[in-house]
């Protein structure tokens, strides 16, 4: 730890390690402890941002002092509420072996487009916040002028199995979008010896705003940025929220998503690449205008290069709830392309002007003709898409080979329903978006009963990410859906 990083002591609590995961990623260069963190006056946190201070619940006071964090951290750290973490021009990289602990109500704040938090392969991030005090990552600037893109985001890097590699690499090992090619903490996958159960650390209550930062094209930072994660990785209560590029976007590896939603992204909300194979179930994904050149609610690749590379992109998702902008719009609802293949069930998909769901590309259409499919869209319900509101599949970007999307998803196998009205609560309101169904929604009925797996799935007889009717719903409490 140099001078600086001393000035705070209390920021930097060292947590209890853990050597249960072998340091597979760390660069070649003597790992050093070269975190910056500045004591500066104490500052006002934004309303909202400080859960309030009752009895059982997190005590965080109101106004924190500032904590500034640049380079990295390469030994076991805490972060908690009492402080609040300015991260500060450039990115903070968690160097493996490193634990970086952050603990529920604690508001880390980006002050740049390329403040960002890269947890690098062999280290791990224990973020576990609370439904009272959320774990918050947002913009350095003021309520009111905060905005898509004022910081980079947050990335997990792990050495699960992915389908890529960058030209000069191992098979198996690539280099994460927004990281420079020659920097090698910024490298993920396990190369010849994945471990697909490798453990990138846990994301609970936590929400990530007005992050994002596109480098050069097709090289962004995302909100969250998942790549060669694997399935002891927590990301449960997860809100991504005004993200310049992609809200989550998963390169590769087999980590899980769970109670996740993606506000107002301008990009896509969800997009995968490279081989990613986890579970995903109660996902919101609502858009709105976005000045981006292609952006969907869904965006779905294997690899762009070799669309049967394997192990090929195959998620499960269960309870999915996609929305489109209200009114007239362009964007597509779930394109499908480049050889993924899907299967996803228990969705509500409305309000796209483009139409639904575009399957793309020869490899992508077979997987759904094939006789076992491991591409499709069932027991789903279907609400005003396409420009006429009941076209539900009028996108056809003609390179499937003529794969009819209307054939095949209105096909009796797939149990979908069209034109019916979830009776969604108030999907579209800007600051206090409502997505359960009323009790009486179709959405209520038709669901196809998730795999008993006692890992993962849970019971939800109903479509779309929230239950139905007045009871509860997990939104409620942690998220917020701030213009600025």
């Amino acid at each position: 730890m140099d001078a600086q990083a001393r000035v705070d002591s209390a920021a930097l609590d060292t947590a209890a390690p853990d050597s249960s995961q072998p340091d597979s990623g760390a660069p070649d260069s003597a790992l050093g402890d070269s975190a910056a963190a500045d004591s500066a006056a104490p500052q006002d946190a934004p309303e909202g941002e400080r859960p309030p201070a009752e009895d059982g619940a997190t005590r965080c006071p109101a106004s924190p002092p500032e904590v500034r964090v640049s380079g990295e951290i390469s030994t076991n750290t805490q972060w908690d509420c009492a402080h609040t973490y300015l991260l500060t021009a450039g990115p903070v990289f968690v160097r493996a072996p490193a634990v970086l602990t952050i603990g529920a109500g604690t508001v880390i704040r980006g002050d740049a487009p390329t403040a960002s938090l890269i947890v690098t392969r062999g280290a791990r991030v224990e973020a576990a916040g609370t439904a009272e005090a959320p774990i918050v990552f947002t913009s350095a600037r003021p309520v009111g002028m905060r905005s898509r893109g004022n910081w980079g985001g947050v990335v997990l890097l792990g050495g699960a199995s992915i389908n890529s590699a960058r030209p000069g690499m191992a098979s198996g090992i690539n280099q994460i979008e927004g990281i420079d090619a020659a920097d090698n903490r910024g490298q993920y996958g396990g190369g010849a010896t994945p471990d697909d159960d490798w453990n990138c650390g846990t994301l609970r209550y936590v929400r990530i705003e007005f992050a994002g930062y596109p480098i050069s094209a097709n090289n962004e930072l995302n909100s969250l940025t998942v790549g060669g994660c694997g399935r002891r990785t927590v990301l449960d209560y997860v809100q991504v929220h005004r993200g310049e590029d992609d809200g989550f976007e998963f390169f590769g590896g087999t980590a899980d998503l769970r109670h996740a939603i993606a506000t107002h992204s301008d990009d896509d909300g969800l997009d995968w690449d490279f081989g990613w194979r986890g579970r995903a179930q109660f996902v919101v994904v609502t858009q709105s205008a976005s000045t981006e050149s292609d952006p969907s609610g869904v965006e779905a690749d294997n690899d762009r290069d070799n669309n049967n590379a394997m192990p090929r992109s195959e998620p499960v998702i269960y309870n999915l709830t996609l929305l489109g902008p209200e009114g007239m719009n362009t964007m597509p609802g779930m394109v499908l392309r480049r050889g993924t293949a899907a299967r996803i069930y228990n969705s509500v998909i409305m309000n796209w002007g483009a139409g639904a769901i575009d399957v793309r590309d020869p490899a992508t259409a077979a997987l759904a003709t094939a006789g076992s499919p491991t591409l499709f869209v069932n027991n789903s319900l279907f609400f005003r898409n396409g420009p006429t509101g009941t076209n539900h599949f009028a996108l056809d970007m003609g390179s499937d080979m003529g794969f009819d999307e209307d054939g095949f998803f209105r096909a009796p196998a797939r149990m979908n329903r069209f034109d019916l009205d979830p009776a969604l609560a108030a999907p579209t309101h800007a600051t206090a978006p409502d997505f359960a169904p009323s009790a009486a929604s179709p959405a209520s009925s038709g669901a196809a009963t998730p795999p008993s797996d006692g890992a993962f799935f849970l019971p939800a007889p109903f479509l779309g990410a929230i239950p139905p009717g007045p009871g509860p719903n997990w939104t409620t409490g942690w998220t917020a859906f701030p213009a600025n």
